[in-house]
């Protein structure tokens, strides 16, 4: 097996979103962390084998890395990363103007697992009460889009791939 890369995901994440700060004003890299840890739990407690596990707490460290700041794909696929880790922070990548949940949608019907496990840890993240952030339309909306990944990733699910 690869070694993992999660540390090589936190220090490139913590580089490029350097001196970026939550809704907040926490540092953002903060929730990168917790959003990384959560995805390797959830993983884990998933039964998904011990890489597909690290690959979720790489794609969760770098989950908002295409959208918030002037990294691309190809940028991650130069640094090193598994495709499988580019693909999923790529289906995480919100499209500007594109409805909310209908992006969860579509990482669904993507059957890729990284991508719906860390959204599903993005989401708990941001609902955390701890971090005082949701307003009541955006907390309606992580909730909305848990429930709909809590469901996806259940046993007998279909529309799985074999990629985590």
């Amino acid at each position: 097996m690869a070694p993992d890369k999660s540390p090589a995901a936190e220090t490139f994440a913590r580089r490029v979103h350097a001196g970026q700060v939550d809704k907040g004003g926490a540092p953002y890299t903060g929730h990168l962390g917790r959003v990384a840890a959560r995805a390797h739990t959830h993983a884990e407690a998933l039964g998904l084998p011990r890489q597909h596990a690290e690959w979720c707490q790489q794609v969760g460290w770098l989950h908002d890395t295409i959208e918030d700041t002037d990294v691309t794909a190809d940028d991650l696929l130069d640094a090193g990363f598994d495709p499988a880790v580019v693909q999923a922070v790529q289906l995480l990548t919100r499209p500007p103007g594109k409805p909310y949940l209908e992006c969860v949608a579509a990482i669904i019907a993507s059957g890729d697992r990284l991508a719906m496990i860390v959204k599903l840890s993005d989401n708990e993240d941001n609902l955390d009460p701890a971090r005082a952030l949701p307003d009541a339309p955006r907390a309606e909306r992580y909730q909305q889009s848990a429930q709909m990944l809590r469901a996806a990733l259940a046993p007998n699910t279909t529309g799985r791939t074999d990629r985590g």
